[in-house]
C-alpha cells in the first residue's frame, strides 16, 4: 500500500494515516503522538509493499542529513530488504533530507514511513527524537524488533543475521559494534596517541573490574561493553517492559540499557552486527559523539566520558551495588542508604523490593553521592595507575567478591 505525502494543516493535528498489517487496516494518529512529545506534524509519506514480511522496524531520527541519508537507506534495504520497515523521523531539518527520502519512497524501492515534524519552543533533542521514532515504530508493527540507527550511518553486511542469531538465543537487547566510515576517518585529525591509549586502558580496566565483581555469563570479559544509538536492537516485549526511551539531555541509549538491566532482561554485547557511522565534527546533537571527537582534538585537557570515574568513586559505586544486590540483612542496607542521604521511608521501600536489580536502579538514580562527575583527562591519567592496582587486587580476590571491608 502506498500513500502520497499528506501535509498537516497549520494548527491542526494530521488526520490519521492508515497502515495495512496482517490483512487488516489499523488507524494510527501520528499527529497526536507527535504533539504528545512536544512537536507539530508537517507531513507523512509511507509505503508498505509486503507488511507480512516485516520483522524489524529501523528507527531513524534524522536532522539535516541530505549528504548521507541516501547511502544509509540503500545499506538498510540491501541488508534487510522487505523484512525491515524503515521509520524516518525528519525533525527540524532545513536541507533536502525530506525530498531525498520522499523520492526514494515514491520510487517504491523501500518499505518505509517518512514523518516530518517540527519541535515547539526549542524542545527538540536527539533523545526526544529517538523516543518518538520508537513510539511510532511500535504503531506500525507492534511485534517487530526495533532496530536503532542514525541517518549518517551505514549498515554492514551480515547485521540482520547476527541480530537474528542473538535473538534466537533468547536475548532481549543486543548492542552491536560501531565503527567510523573509512573515507571520513581518513580526514579526521588524529588524536594524541598517548591520550587515546590512556582512555582505552582506563575504559577497559573499569569494565573489567565490573565484570570481576558482577560476572555475566552472557558477556564474559573481554567484550566491547558499549551501547550506541547508531546500532542496537531490542524486542518488542522488552521495550514494552523497559521503555520508553528516557528523556535525558543525552545518553538515551545508556539510560535505556540501565532500565533493561533493572528489569532483568538479557543483554548481549555482540561483535557480529556492525555499522559504520560518520565521524564529522559538526553534528548538532549535544553531548554526542561529535562533541567528544571535537573536545579531544581542540581542548588541551578535555573532560572524558562520565563512565570513567576516579577509583575511589568507582569503588564506592560498586561497593554499594554489592550491598544493595547481595546484602541479606536489609535493615543494615536501610541504615547505609540513610547514611548516604536517603530518607528512612524511601530507603525502606527500596530495601523491601524483591527485584534487587531494580533496587539498585533506584539507588543509583536517587542518591546524590552517586551522581557522576566528569574527570578532566589529566585527572583520569593520574588515576590510571591506581585503577590498575584496584583491578589487580579484585582479580586476586574470590570471584564475585570485593577485596575490602563492607559497611
Amino acid at each position: 500500500m502506498s500513500v502520497g505525502v499528506e501535509r498537516a494543516a497549520a494548527g491542526r493535528p494530521q488526520r490519521p494515516c492508515r497502515f495495512e498489517r496482517s490483512d487488516r487496516e489499523k488507524t494510527v494518529s501520528f499527529g497526536e503522538r507527535v504533539a504528545g512529545h512536544g512537536g507539530d506534524l508537517v507531513a507523512v509519506r509511507h509505503h508498505l509493499p509486503a507488511p507480512r514480511l516485516v520483522r524489524y522496524v529501523a528507527c531513524i531520527p534524522v536532522r539535516n542529513e541530505a549528504d548521507r541519508i541516501d547511502r544509509c537507506l540503500s545499506s538498510l534495504w540491501d541488508e534487510f530488504g522487505p523484512q525491515a520497515h524503515i521509520l524516518l523521523l525528519v525533525n527540524d531539518s532545513c536541507d533536502e533530507t525530506e525530498a531525498i527520502v520522499s523520492s526514494r519512497i515514491a520510487a517504491g524501492d523501500l518499505s518505509a514511513t517518512l514523518v516530518v515534524m517540527r519541535w515547539r519552543d526549542g524542545l527538540g533533542t536527539a533523545p526526544r527524537a529517538r523516543a518518538l521514532a520508537f513510539e511510532l515504530a511500535g504503531q506500525i508493527a507492534s511485534e517487530a524488533r526495533l532496530f536503532s540507527t542514525d541517518g549518517d550511518t551505514i549498515v554492514c553486511r551480515g547485521l540482520m543475521k547476527a541480530y537474528d542469531d542473538a535473538f534466537d538465543q533468547g536475548f532481549d537487547l543486543v548492542c552491536g559494534r560501531i565503527g567510523f566510515i573509512p573515507e571520513e576517518a581518513l580526514w579526521l585529525t588524529p588524536v594524541d596517541p598517548r591520550r587515546d591509549a590512556a582512555i582505552r586502558a582506563y575504559r577497559d580496566a573499569s569494565r573489567e573490574i565490573a565484570s570481576l565483581i558482577f560476572p555475566d555469563s552472557d558477556n564474559p570479559w573481554p567484550h566491547h561493553g558499549n551501547i550506541g544509538g547508531a546500532n542496537f536492537a531490542i524486542t518488542a516485549d522488552a521495550y514494552r517492559q523497559a521503555g520508553p526511551i528516557p528523556r535525558v539531555p543525552f545518553g538515551e541509549d545508556r539510560a535505556l540499557r540501565r532500565r533493561c538491566e533493572a528489569h532483568g532482561l538479557r543483554i548481549l554485547y555482540a561483535d557480529g552486527p556492525r555499522v559504520e557511522t560518520s565521524c564529522r565534527l559538526d553534528r548538532s546533537a549535544t553531548g554526542g559523539l561529535a562533541a567528544e571527537l571535537l573536545r579531544n582534538r581542540t581542548e588541551p585537557d578535555p573532560v572524558v566520558d562520565e563512565a570513567l570515574e576516579a577509583p575511589i568513586r568507582l569503588l564506592r559505586r560498586l561497593r554499594l551495588r554489592h550491598l544493595v544486590e547481595r546484602e541479606e540483612d536489609r535493615s543494615r542496607l536501610v541504615v547505609l542508604l540513610v547514611r548516604g542521604g536517603m530518607t528512612p521511608d524511601r530507603a525502606q521501600d527500596i530495601a523491601d523490593l524483591s527485584n534487587r536489580r531494580m533496587a539498585w536502579f533506584h539507588v543509583e538514580e536517587e542518591l546524590a553521592s552517586l551522581r557522576r562527575e566528569r574527570l578532566a583527562f589529566s585527572a583520569m591519567e593520574r588515576s590510571l595507575p591506581g585503577l590498575l592496582r584496584l583491578r589487580d587486587k579484585i582479580a586476586g580476590a574470590p570471584r564475585g567478591s570485593l577485596p575490602f571491608r563492607e559497611g
